[in-house]
């Protein structure tokens, strides 16, 4: 069976929940929570965050990143789909 799970974003702390085939940016946005984004393909990088704690699966994606940012818990927040309670940490980065 399917189930949801809590993404928190560091270090501000903030708590939402992310629904079965929903990604983390598709609920951060269903739920009104500011999180970078802009292509929702996974190319732009605007959504890249780091993964602290949990797993994530890319579905049917190829593993996008090399042997070394895998190691570092880069992530896709915008084509990452949570297999387990998440801990990410985001960089916002000035708008201009």
């Amino acid at each position: 069976m399917m189930q949801s799970y809590t993404v928190t974003i560091l270090p501000s702390g903030i708590k939402f929940t992310v629904e079965p085939l929903e990604t983390i940016v598709e609920a951060a946005l269903r739920q009104n929570i500011d999180y970078p984004y802009s292509c929702l393909q996974g190319t732009c990088t605007s959504c890249i965050c780091k993964l602290r704690c949990g797993r994530v699966s890319y579905g049917d994606l190829p593993y996008i990143f090399t042997d070394e940012e895998k190691k570092s818990g880069l992530t896709y927040a915008c084509i990452a789909y949570p297999l387990s309670d998440l801990e990410i940490e985001i960089t916002y980065q000035d708008s201009e």
